[in-house]
């Protein structure tokens, strides 16, 4: 046990990327490539299956079926990979989702720090969605999900909702996104209570001639008292090839500072072949390293 105890701590310090006062941080981190690359501004854009993770009411404006996979190479050798699945129906839009963390071998010390081997740790979320369009240019979704977090022999598993909604503004290709995710009782691991990463998000998405995409959101992350505020920017000068640039920052100086000079800075681009969609992402985190993410979409 004291083994353990002493893992956990590592492990969650690897796992909370924001070094944040709540538990299951995983669910915290983006799953779309596309979206990441403009900053995470994606509540008021979010068009694909990847609306799963950032607002279900998005779900409603697909109209074929899709399924889409992401790779996440993470700081500290941590991997993170999303695959997802939606099918329109006759009434309203279906989806399902799996998030998969992983740390690999982690080594393993008593409580005299004398090395006991090594042993794996892994969080995952499986999630269920259903959209669909009402009256007036609003789009409901909602999300129920279930978590398990395991390290070594100690696991933990819970369950939490999201709810989203987007609306077509008076204002052409304007829209207006609000979703509300991870809101769920607490969670127990070896007999300590935490609370789930709960934020909600407004923002707006505007698309000027099918050819320049723009977003904004503000994000308020409810339990860890932190507001984030991102931007970005799609353009696409021709059909298959898309270009994306974004910004996040939060509102308070001091958190910018613990996570070792993260500028916010992002960018990516996207490949568009018929039925087939590739993105790619990077976001630099200053002294804690590099991220890259590839993401796969295709729609039948």
């Amino acid at each position: 046990m004291n083994k353990i105890l002493i893992c956990v701590i590592s492990f969650f310090n690897l796992c909370n990327l924001c070094f944040c006062n709540t538990g299951a941080s995983f669910l915290s981190i983006g799953t779309s490539a596309r979206a990441i690359s403009m900053g995470s501004a994606y509540v008021g854009v979010a068009n694909d299956v990847s609306a799963i993770n950032y607002n279900p009411a998005g779900l409603a404006q697909i109209k074929e079926s899709q399924i889409m996979g992401q790779h996440t190479e993470w700081i500290s050798d941590i991997k993170h990979d999303f695959l997802a699945f939606t099918r329109p129906t006759l009434n309203g839009t279906m989806g399902l989702s799996v998030v998969y963390l992983s740390q690999g071998s982690i080594e393993g010390r008593d409580e005299n720090r004398q090395r006991t081997g090594s042993f794996n740790a892994y969080d995952v979320a499986t999630t269920v969605s259903y959209s669909r369009s009402m009256n007036n240019g609003v789009s409901l979704g909602t999300n129920v999900k279930i978590i398990q977090q395991k390290i070594d022999t100690e696991s933990a598993t819970g369950v939490a909702i999201d709810i989203g909604t987007q609306y077509d503004t008076t204002i052409k290709n304007l829209k207006l996104g609000l979703s509300f995710q991870n809101i769920g009782p607490k969670m127990t691991f070896i007999e300590e209570g935490y609370n789930l990463p709960m934020t909600a998000t407004i923002g707006l998405g505007y698309t000027l001639k099918r050819a320049i995409t723009f977003a904004f959101d503000v994000k308020r992350r409810v339990y860890d008292n932190k507001t984030e505020i991102s931007f970005g920017t799609e353009i696409t000068p021709i059909s298959i090839l898309a270009l994306r640039v974004g910004y996040l920052k939060s509102v308070n100086p001091e958190t910018i500072a613990s996570i070792s000079n993260f500028k916010g800075i992002g960018g990516g681009l996207g490949l568009n072949i018929k039925r087939f969609s590739t993105d790619y992402a990077f976001v630099p985190y200053g002294d804690l390293g590099n991220t890259h993410r590839i993401s796969l979409l295709i729609k039948f």
